[in-house]
């Protein structure tokens, strides 16, 4: 088992975590810029627009940017301190290396190199190429990304490389992909603040995306009612019109019941079905033994509460479905976020004003109905 080579206080002696001290070159405002660069916040799919402050060529802070029309203006804590991590106390600067009853030594990047390719090549020889993985991350450029697979698959001869996306949104782009053809959302953030029935799907918007929760509010000013699927009473739960408290794994189960009470009381779009989806009848098979009483059983939310959403989303007029990571972290994830998908294709609220369908972290506009397809 893994041990710690030193003491954990001397590990944060170290390397922190330390108080953010004001950075070496300052907090925002304390110096002119010399020019102000317009760009996007570097962390979620919200793709914040964000204006850096940058002094002898290097950034000393940020501005709003009012006239970006998706955050106007508005960040996270993320995006607002963001700039202040290249000068912080606790930023790694050299390679270091383990050595055990001292802890971690800086090394120059030509030894950390030469001992990175001696531990592969003693790895592989002991006990084979597959032996070696590789993990990345979304947050490299795409000509990173393809440098890694290049390297994983030609020089290190591997099969073993994936990245944090496997867990993260890979489930979301798969069930996209299936039903629309492209693997990412297909809708315009402003017709969220328009929809007369919003349902978010494990999704904590409040605390991990914060500047899309302003369009919540704007629909629920103009009327809106939320519907909350979370095990947790997270912040917007609280003020939802219905939360439905579901039992972990229970998501297919949920959508799949919603989709029945729709199919028995008619509340469906026969047009959109009918041009612009497939494979209805199966789907309506699949779900033909969803009734309240086993909904209940397999999600833990009280069939009353069940059937509440089903008649609010069924009955509405326009409606937008936002989930994310809670229903996509699973290994039946792309079956969560179908089962999401049908109902909303079901009640053809997609390619109309005021009405669609996202998945929170892959932004992007809805290029037409016509290539919608069920896969159900």
């Amino acid at each position: 088992m893994a041990k710690l080579p030193v003491s954990v206080d001397k590990i944060i002696e170290d390397f922190g975590p330390h108080k953010a001290y004001a950075p070496q070159t300052g907090f925002q405002g304390n110096k002119e810029p010399d020019k102000m660069v317009k760009t996007h916040c570097c962390y979620c799919g919200m793709q914040c627009g964000i204006q850096l402050k940058v002094k002898d060529n290097k950034i000393t802070g940020f501005e709003p940017w009012m006239e970006f029309p998706f955050n106007e203006g508005r960040l996270c804590p993320k995006g607002v301190m963001r700039y202040m991590q290249n000068n912080h106390p606790d930023r790694l600067m050299d390679p270091i290396e383990r050595v055990e009853g001292k802890g971690f030594n800086p090394v120059t990047w030509e030894h950390a190199m030469s001992r990175t390719v001696s531990e592969i090549k003693r790895i592989q020889e002991t006990y084979g190429k597959d032996s070696f993985a590789m993990l990345s991350g979304v947050s490299l450029t795409n000509e990173k990304s393809y440098m890694i697979g290049k390297f994983a698959r030609v020089a290190l001869k591997t099969a073993n490389l994936d990245y944090n996306g496997r867990l993260c949104m890979v489930s979301a782009g798969g069930g996209n992909k299936k039903a629309f053809g492209l693997d990412r959302t297909s809708n315009s953030w402003a017709d969220l603040k328009h929809a007369e029935v919003i349902l978010v799907a494990g999704a904590n918007i409040s605390e991990t995306f914060p500047t899309l929760t302003h369009y919540i509010w704007q629909a629920r000013d103009n009327g809106a009612k939320l519907i909350v699927v979370d095990p947790r009473v997270i912040p917007l739960a609280r003020t939802a019109d219905l939360h439905l408290p579901i039992r972990p794994g229970g998501d297919s189960a949920l959508f799949g019941a919603i989709l029945k009470i729709m199919v028995d009381n008619d509340w469906l779009d026969h047009d959109f079905i009918d041009n612009y989806t497939s494979g209805f009848q199966e789907t309506i098979d699949a779900v033909k033994d969803y009734d309240l009483d086993w909904a209940e059983e397999h999600t833990g939310i009280s069939k009353d509460l069940i059937y509440q959403a089903a008649e609010m989303w069924g009955k509405a007029n326009t409606s937008f479905l936002l989930h994310a990571r809670g229903i996509e972290h699973h290994t039946k994830g792309v079956e969560n976020v179908l089962s999401c998908i049908n109902i909303v294709l079901a009640s053809g609220r997609l390619g109309r004003p005021y009405c669609g369908y996202g998945t929170i972290t892959l932004p992007g506009k809805w290029p037409g109905r016509q290539g919608a397809r069920s896969q159900m």
